[in-house]
Formats: structure tokens, sequence, C-alpha cells
């Protein structure tokens, strides 16, 4: 008589081979279009941001004694333009990516598109909770310094 070899189901497996109905692909379909329209609209400000860094005003009338400050000044919301967009064109080219990865997975009912799709999402929250734990150190940093500027001036 044969032996039958039965292979215990993991769970961690059944969690990856998740099948979804259709209300559950309308509405992750719904998802990834919101979230298509999102970066798109990130995308077009960040693109206007940059011909108001560029093209725009100075902030102080250009005149004999200030028109070093304001080169100063117009050099400097340039380049900080330029940093700003690039954080941003980077952190939202994930979401983007996941957007298109899942429309496309869920249209042709592909799990290989949908994952990775997901797998874009994944990277999208990680780099944008670093960067927050970054914003919040240089928010508590100043906030210290503040601090201990306060106490110093009360001292005298």
């Amino acid at each position: 008589m044969e032996e039958q070899q039965i292979t215990p189901v993991q769970d961690l497996d059944n969690f990856f081979n998740i099948t979804f109905d259709n209300a559950t692909r309308s509405l992750l379909r719904q998802a990834a279009v919101w979230a298509k329209i999102s970066t798109l609209c990130a995308f077009v400000g960040y693109g206007i941001s940059l011909i108001v860094a560029v093209v725009g005003r100075p902030t102080y009338p250009l005149g004999t004694e200030g028109a070093g400050i304001t080169t100063m000044v117009t050099s400097a919301r340039i380049f900080s333009t330029l940093i700003t967009v690039a954080i941003g064109v980077f952190i939202n080219y994930f979401l983007y990516r996941f957007a298109v990865s899942a429309i496309k997975g869920i249209d042709s009912l592909d799990t290989v598109s949908t994952n990775e799709g997901f797998n874009n999402l994944r990277k999208y929250f990680k780099i944008l909770g670093i960067c927050l734990i970054i914003g919040l150190c240089f928010v508590a940093l100043a906030l210290v310094l503040v601090l201990v500027n306060l106490g110093a001036r009360s001292r005298y």
C-alpha cells in the first residue's frame, strides 16, 4: 500500500494566496486610481513650484544696497525648492508605481503585477515613515534649542 505524504499547509502560505472577489477588486482599483490622481497632482505641483522658484519675483526690491542679499535669497530659494522637489518626486514615484501596477494587475487578474504594486506601496510608506521620523527629530532639536536659548536669556 502506498503511503501518502501530507504536507501541512502553513498559515503564512495561505496569507499570500489571497483571492479578491469582485467588490474587493473594485475597491482596490478605485484606491489605485485615486493614488494615481494624487501622484499626478503632486507632480504638477512640483513642476509649478520649480517654475515659481526660478521665474518668480525676488522677495526683496532690487537696489544697489540689497542686490547681493537678494541674489543669495533667490539662490537659496531655488536650491531648497530643488531639494524639496527631488525628495517629493522620489517618494511619490513609488505611489505612482503602486497605482499603475495595481490597476494593471486587477484588470488582467495578474497576481504578479498586483504583488509588485503592493511592494511599491510598502516602499512608499516605509520611505514616508523614515522622512517623518527625520522631520520630527529636527522639530525636537529645534524645540530644545529654543528652550535652551530662552533659558540662557532669562539668566541675564
